[in-house]
């Protein structure tokens, strides 16, 4: 007989086994859990862990079973597929299993600890929360929070540009709202292999201190993330934009030179410039049209003022036929009251009830309908007449403590607050590739999540003209970067001041224009002194010997153009990043972790900037790992040392990490004057080394349909061979025959450092492999 104290034990456990499992839901793509009473207050809550992939996990918490499934604003919607995965219940907590991660929950704390693989713990996310409260802007609505424990020794990155000079967050609180100079982007990349995308529009805080670390949101029905594991922070980035939106190709004139200042005040001064620039044989591929170009018409107004502009297009026509150059024009979505598109958005009651810079009213972007119209204003005033591409200013838009006070047509503004720029932006770029079949160029003031994939570069607002300034730029356009949105740029020289005329200037405009010629888009802007703010910004502005220097740093970028024109293939085909803080190749070396001074240009330069006055040389330390080599001497130096480099005001210190292939082509007056043919190959050996060389036709989406060429070129160091391989894929005008040159480091070019060099081989390349041994 069985024993009636053992018979009870077993019918309790089933009953508490029975009741456990009842508030555990295997779902199909994860397992739904409503955490225990004592650890949610008197509300129930309910956690959602859904395998997007499995290197990547959604959690959700909410009171409601409906809220957790309402769909994502930024991240796609995609296939259910299903990827395997098992779900293990017990007492006391819920493990959830891919072939890339374990995450286990305590079900009496709510806490989640995620962990890799080899069970190797990656992040611990502590407790959340949904805290009531109402106001008169909003209504009824919840503050979220998710508390996390980061290791004593991890480092963070991202969330947007932020000018507070560090490149590692820990220890610090950010704010997230948009502002001019503040870009807020709810992404953290860990350097323990992970990235947290925090589902939340509103206005954002990240705090981390020693006792309490946490993101906090204003306004939000539910605590939402994606939990991405990668082995790199490219995997970790890539694995972002496939959730969010891939990047599109831009054109191959995006990545020249642009010529901008505040402003150019007639079609004849505008054209005078590039005329000028073409005269000195300078390369140049876009000059910029800042505001006010419609005079005293009105913000919105979408016209060339008929005395200063007569006939624009004739002048882009001009531009295009005479000067192959390309035209952006300066657009805002603010409209002035009273003027004829005012009245038009107004009375379709498609305006925000908030009034910004200049007297001007901003549109509802968050109504399709109120974009619909904006892309129609746009397209009749600008694209019907040649205009290449866009700069929309102020898409903040501005005082973001305004916005939260509005209704727009998805509801509390102060919900979505952060959103603004991308679905301005998102609304024009759809709707624009729909009618042409050219690429999109977008230069913005404000960017958020997901807003990469409507070809976006955003630039850092109207910072001041200073040496302190240069300093904080590049750790703010890193963080961008480490944030997923690859395209960033700053006003080379500052926005606010500078005298062209004064000599201490003019080393600061060196200084930054050397940095600025290794960031993903290359331009010059500012509102320069004296005179109107309107002063002269070209590169003759600032003296001869000025000229020569910032001449010469053109050059290099329109050599370096076959280089950066395959990697932006990366950036669009492998969710590459081509402006990388060193953690992104470095990760293991912790000296990289906190360096705020220096970046990766692609894998293969190191990038020193001088941001002190009066500075001709700087340290700089080599990461470790590889050996590096001067690019301006070919000396080489051993990794994991810092050296003192020379910097006088001609150069700035670059280095090249052994295994490298840097393709560099002729110097051309613009981007497409020809195929670049011959190009040099510049070999820097010490272990093997792998470029893909890219092309296609620079303007068009015909890439999508397998247009291009790639040209695969490996070095083997053990045989000291180069092996250029047989080329994949054609484009119409894509070369048949092509001479490659070949440059060992360590010999000098004669246009980079005025010296003479050797080219020790040449090759006749017809598109099928060539082996040469150096």
């Amino acid at each position: 007989m069985i024993n009636v104290k053992y018979f009870f034990l077993i019918l309790s456990l089933s009953f508490y086994w029975s009741c456990a499992n009842r508030n555990v839901i295997k779902t199909e793509n994860g397992v739904l859990i409503e955490l225990n009473a004592r650890t949610s207050g008197k509300t129930k809550k309910r956690m959602l862990l859904e395998v997007i992939s499995p290197t990547v996990i959604k959690m959700a918490v909410s009171c409601s079973d409906s809220i957790l499934t309402v769909p994502s604003l930024i991240v796609r919607d995609r296939d259910k597929v299903r990827h395997a995965h098992s779900v293990k219940i017990e007492q006391e907590s819920v493990s959830l299993s891919t072939d890339s991660l374990f995450i286990s929950v305590n079900r009496s704390s709510g806490e989640i600890s995620y962990y890799d693989q080899k069970k190797r713990l990656l992040l611990t996310a502590k407790d959340n929360d949904l805290i009531p409260y109402e106001n008169e802007y909003t209504g009824k609505r919840h503050h979220v929070i998710q508390h996390f424990h980061w290791k004593q020794e991890e480092a963070l990155y991202g969330l947007g540009q932020h000018l507070h000079g560090e490149l590692n967050l820990r220890n610090m609180e950010i704010e997230l709202v948009q502002e001019n100079t503040k870009v807020s982007v709810p992404f953290l990349l860990s350097s323990e292999g992970y990235g947290i995308l925090w589902d939340n529009y509103s206005r954002t805080v990240y705090k981390d201190v020693a006792d309490s670390s946490y993101l906090w949101s204003d306004v939000g029905e539910k605590v939402q993330y994606y939990f991405i594991k990668g082995n790199s922070c490219d995997e970790i980035i890539s694995q972002n934009r496939q959730l969010t939106g891939e990047v599109p190709m831009y054109p191959r004139w995006a990545l020249g030179y642009m010529q901008s200042r505040n402003r150019y005040s007639s079609a004849e001064e505008l054209l005078g410039v590039v005329r000028k620039q073409r005269k000195l044989k300078v390369p140049l591929d876009v000059i910029i049209l800042d505001y006010y170009h419609w005079d005293d018409q009105g913000f919105g107004s979408f016209v060339f003022d008929e005395e200063t502009f007569p006939d624009p297009e004739e002048m882009i026509n001009t531009l295009h036929e005479e000067y192959h150059c390309k035209l952006l024009v300066s657009v805002w979505p603010s409209f002035t009251p009273g003027i004829k598109n005012w009245e038009l958005l107004n009375s379709k009651g498609y305006l925000l009830d908030i009034m910004t810079a200049f007297n001007s009213q901003v549109y509802d972007a968050f109504n399709p309908d109120a974009v619909g119209l904006y892309y129609q204003l746009l397209s009749k005033s600008y694209l019907y007449k040649g205009v290449d591409g866009w700069w929309f200013d102020a898409t903040e838009p501005e005082d973001w403590r305004d916005l939260i006070q509005s209704k727009c047509y998805l509801g509390a503004a102060a919900k979505y607050l952060n959103t603004y720029s991308y679905f301005s932006i998102k609304g024009v770029y759809e709707r624009q590739v729909r009618e042409s079949d050219k690429r999109v160029f977008v230069l913005t003031r404000s960017g958020f999540t997901g807003q990469q994939q409507f070809g976006t570069t955003v630039w850092s607002g109207d910072v001041d003209a200073t040496f302190e300034e240069l300093k904080r730029q590049i750790p703010a356009g890193l963080n961008f970067c480490m944030s997923g949105l690859p395209f960033w740029t700053t006003d080379i020289g500052g926005y606010k001041g500078g005298d062209p005329t004064d000599s201490t200037y003019q080393e600061l405009f060196t200084r930054w224009f050397q940095y600025g010629t290794f960031c993903p888009i290359f331009r010059s802007h500012g509102r320069r002194y004296p005179g109107d703010r309107s002063g002269e910004n070209e590169i003759w502005s600032y003296g001869e010997e000025t000229q020569k220097i910032l001449s010469k740093f053109i050059e290099l970028r329109y050599r370096l153009l076959p280089y950066i024109y395959s990697l932006s293939a990366q950036v669009t085909f492998n969710g590459f990043t081509l402006m990388r803080a060193l953690p992104f190749d470095f990760i293991h070396d912790s000296k990289t972790h906190n360096i705020t001074d220096q970046f990766m240009f692609g894998h293969e330069f190191l990038v020193c900037p001088i941001t002190e006055s009066g500075a001709i040389r700087r340290r700089v330390y080599l990461p470790k790992g590889c050996q590096w080599f001067d690019f301006w001497t070919g000396n080489a130096y051993a990794g994991g040392q810092e050296i003192e480099a020379d910097a006088p005001i001609e150069k700035m210190p670059l280095f090249v990490k052994s295994g490298s292939i840097i393709p560099m082509g002729p110097v051309m007056q613009y981007s497409t004057e020809q195929i670049p043919d011959p190009i040099k190959l510049h070999v820097y050996p010490g272990t093997n080394a792998s470029f893909t060389l890219y092309e296609d036709e620079n303007e068009h989406f015909n890439y999508k349909n397998g247009q291009f060429q790639k040209i695969p070129i490996l070095y083997n160091e053990a045989e000291k061979l180069l092996i250029i391989g047989e080329s994949e894929g054609s484009y119409p005008e894509c070369l048949k025959k092509r001479t490659f040159q070949i440059v060992l480091a360590g010999k000098l070019d004669k246009i980079v450092t005025n010296k003479t060099k050797t080219v020790t081989h040449t090759v006749l390349y017809e598109g099928k492999k060539i082996v040469v041994r150096l």
